[in-house]
């Protein structure tokens, strides 16, 4: 009988095949664990975010009222109800313009009127989150808003 053919000898210790799937075992379980958690995390992030939202329009609210009745009241009338400057509390505006087109008041002003700039941007004293902050609080008072159709010339509700 031939002697059986002797291969080249084996190149890894035992110990460090021990080491490896030592290794390869701690990763499986790891990605088991990441397979596992990401979609009880997908479940659980919705409400996160909107817990967050919350919090964060609270914030919004209560600063923007702050920093209305500091920058805008004298023109705009406490609680944006009228005065020299159009009435911002009112179901016609509210109901009609866009969060987006208020910033763009805000920031920018309006030509021709006593509306100046108000965004740093722009050499105005707000930043562009004050500015949001301003229209989240008119955002809060757009449900309870009253109607006022002269809007536009400062005019007070009609009680």
């Amino acid at each position: 009988m031939p002697p059986k053919p002797t291969g080249p000898r084996e190149f890894e210790p035992e110990w460090l095949k021990r080491s490896l799937d030592r290794y390869l075992t701690w990763g499986l379980a790891f990605m088991f664990v990441l397979v596992v958690s990401f979609p009880l995390y997908r479940l659980r992030e919705p409400s996160l975010r909107a817990d967050a939202k919350t919090e964060q329009d609270a914030l919004y609210k209560k600063s923007g009222a702050d920093l209305f009745s500091k920058n805008c009241s004298t023109c705009h009338g406490e609680n944006a109800t009228g005065g020299t400057a159009p009435t911002m509390n009112s179901k016609q505006f509210l109901g009609t313009t866009e969060d987006g087109q208020i910033v763009l008041l805000i920031a920018g002003g309006v030509s021709g009127s006593s509306m100046s700039p108000w965004s740093q941007d722009f050499g105005g004293s707000l930043t562009a989150e004050q500015i949001r902050e301003i229209v989240t609080y008119l955002r809060s008072l757009e449900p309870k808003a009253p109607s006022v159709p002269d809007w536009r010339t400062g005019a007070k509700a009609e009680n």
